[in-house]
């Protein structure tokens, strides 16, 4: 059985109204919101402008692995799904704006607080899309609450991981626990871009390399245990309309992963994206905004 060595907790939190990275006070969030569970998170959310019908329903997008909620904000101003339906975004524990509570980080409990975000919202229903470690959580979240999930829309997800994966992953979170993200930056970046990307999108590069060097080093070691630890939910229980959004030169989630996700998801369509890694976000703003407004409405 693997193991990691070292502490898993942060020290407790202090006062919600500031926002606290490496025990330095940065700034107020007015956006901090505190779920019954006591779990205060980062979200933000948008509605359709005044006298346009929200009828169509919410979007609860969920970040990945050294992500934020923000990391979606191209796409969706780029589809203009915000003029007609309402978007919710959020920071997962330990990324972002969200600080660590002190309580077990793993995929499901992830999963249990993007429900909270729905319920806190009064959303009974929604369109889910997660990205990467996102994508696990959101067809965890789909698996656990069939009814809660109108249509789900998977960006290089990630699935159960095999045990090599695992020992890189725990390299990963050593290496980052031990040297801080400047450890991992330069390199999970690179990776995670297509070659053409890396050749003519510069800005596309260092949005991710920023990303991931403004990511809480306890929050990202504490994100890569969970996803090493993590299980597939049980993908026949999603009721929902899915789309899967493969990138053509993913080498984070290889094809033989999304492949086994479009054979195990009962309603279920898959998209290549051609000259487009695992940031599909930045990758190809438009083909994402594009695919995923066809999709939903």
């Amino acid at each position: 059985m693997l193991s990691f060595s070292g502490p898993h907790r942060l020290a407790p939190l202090k006062p919600h109204n500031v926002f606290y990275h490496f025990g330095m006070a940065l700034s107020a969030d007015a956006n901090r919101l505190t779920l019954p569970s006591g779990l205060s998170l980062h979200v933000e959310h948008t509605s359709p402008p005044q006298g346009v019908s929200a009828a169509l329903g919410a979007i609860l997008f969920i970040h990945g692995l050294g992500g934020s909620g923000a990391n979606i904000g191209p796409v969706i101003e780029a589809s203009g799904l915000a003029s007609t339906r309402k978007i919710i975004t959020f920071d997962l524990e330990g990324h972002g704006l969200s600080p660590l509570s002190g309580n077990e980080i793993s995929i499901a409990n992830y999963a249990e607080s993007a429900r909270a975000v729905l319920d806190v919202h009064g959303v009974e229903k929604a369109v889910v899309i997660g990205h990467s470690m996102g994508g696990i959580i959101a067809t965890t979240l789909a698996a656990a609450y069939p009814a809660r999930v109108a249509k789900l829309i998977l960006l290089g997800p990630v699935k159960q991981i095999g045990e090599s994966r695992v020992k890189a992953l725990m390299a990963r979170a050593e290496a980052v626990r031990k040297a801080g993200m400047i450890a991992v930056a330069d390199t999970v970046s690179k990776a995670g871009m297509s070659q053409r990307s890396l050749a003519t999108s510069l800005l596309a590069r260092h949005f991710v390399r920023v990303s991931l060097l403004n990511s809480p080093v306890e929050g990202y070691v504490l994100a890569c245990l969970a996803v090493a630890k993590a299980t597939d939910p049980q993908y026949a229980n999603i009721e929902a309309d899915t789309l899967i959004l493969a990138g053509e030169e993913d080498k984070v989630v290889p094809r033989e992963m999304v492949v086994f996700l479009k054979e195990h998801i009962p309603k279920v369509k898959m998209t290549t994206m051609k000259d487009v890694g695992h940031w599909h976000l930045v990758e190809d703003i438009e083909g994402v905004a594009r695919e995923i407004k066809e999709f939903v409405e």
